[in-house]
């Protein structure tokens, strides 16, 4: 496989494993919580904290993430657009002399406001999902949300995957890389999923 084939599969791979996760937590379009009838499985979680309002850009993101993204290039396919963000960052073609050395950053987002009920339902969704777990997160059980992480190999390239659930919208991180170690721990893409939040 090619440095190019191998830097696309890997952004691809990326990508798949978050919205693995989106549809798992049921947080894309159409989820729980979704549009006029937001919250109203329950009375929304009370929290000044679990938002990313500072979040306008890409370029914000990686602000945000500072050395998680170091060395790579924002992808020119990333997207922020009124409440979700799809922000890809990459090991630049001139520096990927070998398959190898490809990595990818992914953050995928979306504001939405979700209640207590929502929160705790799709908790008990996605327990006991094959390759995702529930994550006992203090940081983020502060603000009423909870964490979720997982991890996948798939040809040659590994990817480790957090996603951060808040009564104001959702967070997903995920760090590949080729071989059998992704960039970034569970626990690393943890620390940077919740670090988005203001």
């Amino acid at each position: 496989m090619t440095t190019t084939m191998r830097r696309t599969a890997v952004t691809a791979t990326t990508t798949g494993v978050l919205a693995l996760g989106l549809l798992l937590a049921g947080c894309t379009s159409g989820g729980a919580g979704d549009g006029d009838e937001a919250g109203s499985g329950g009375s929304s979680a009370d929290s000044t904290e679990g938002t990313f309002d500072d979040l306008a850009s890409c370029d914000d993101v990686g602000s945000a993430l500072g050395g998680v993204v170091d060395g790579l290039e924002l992808r020119d396919d990333s997207t922020f657009s009124g409440d979700q963000a799809n922000c890809q960052w990459a090991t630049p073609t001139t520096e990927a002399t070998d398959a190898a050395d490809v990595t990818a950053i992914v953050v995928l987002a979306q504001r939405q406001e979700f209640s207590a009920d929502d929160i705790s339902a799709q908790t008990s969704q996605i327990e006991g999902t094959e390759g995702v777990e529930t994550v006992d997160d203090s940081r983020v059980q502060a603000f009423g949300g909870q964490a979720f992480s997982q991890s996948v190999t798939q040809q040659g390239i590994t990817a480790s995957a957090s996603t951060v659930l808040s009564p104001h919208g959702l967070v997903a991180v995920t760090a590949t890389g080729a071989g059998d170690d992704a960039p970034l721990s569970t626990d690393e893409t943890l620390d940077a999923a919740y670090g988005l939040f203001d």
